[in-house]
């Protein structure tokens, strides 16, 4: 009862869903770049905006956590869910840049279906997040993470297939090498949305 009648510090919920905006909008503009494939200098600057703006609240929610002695949940999840927020940004951010750098020509549908699950991650860690303030629908939270799950696996088919075709049906072997490691840092980003959705069933398992 002595934790209940000391007033937890909300704000943390506040950034998280702050940060998860920014993820959503990222989400949503690296979409846009890998299915309409136009303009993409412009694009890929403004994913970096949003890198940057999402380096700016995990850098608020760190400094925050130095500074408040009761937290709503464990700090080191506080810690571990902020820096994999980040890690889905950076990646995603890296992944634009490569298309710029490596002037690819148009993009593959394997390319568009790993953008959406990307997109689809996103949002349902939003969620996830959103549902973490009261913990008042377990369910509901574990049914975004399952569904990230299956995105995951739908992910890791994409990519090994994706693999397996390049090399069964060769292109240029520029080509092949610029293929193989955007698929490689597109699957590092659903990778990092799984690692953040198991740091939230972590946070879930703790406060249920």
């Amino acid at each position: 009862m002595r934790f209940h009648l000391i007033p937890r510090e909300e704000k943390f919920f506040d950034m998280f869903e702050e940060a998860s905006a920014v993820l959503n909008r990222a989400a949503a503009k690296f979409l846009d770049m890998v299915t309409k494939f136009d303009r993409l200098p412009e694009r890929s600057n403004e994913l970096k905006e949003e890198e940057h703006a999402c380096d700016q609240v995990v850098e608020r929610i760190i400094t925050a956590l130095d500074r408040t002695f009761i937290t709503p949940i464990d700090r080191e999840d506080i810690h571990t869910l902020a820096t994999r927020l980040d890690d889905i940004l950076d990646n995603m951010e890296e992944t634009a840049h490569r298309f710029v750098a490596f002037r690819i020509d148009k993009p593959t549908p394997a390319a568009e279906a790993m953008a959406r699950i990307i997109y689809e991650c996103c949002g349902h860690l939003s969620e996830a997040l959103h549902l973490c303030r009261d913990m008042k629908e377990v369910e509901g939270i574990q049914a975004h993470l399952r569904e990230i799950g299956r995105l995951e696996n739908e992910g890791d088919r994409i990519y090994r297939e994706s693999d397996s075709f390049l090399f069964a049906n060769p292109p240029d072997i520029l080509l092949l090498i610029k293929w193989r490691e955007l698929y490689g840092w597109m699957e590092e980003t659903v990778d990092a949305c799984k690692a953040l959705a198991m740091t939230i069933s972590e946070v879930v398992v703790k406060g249920s």
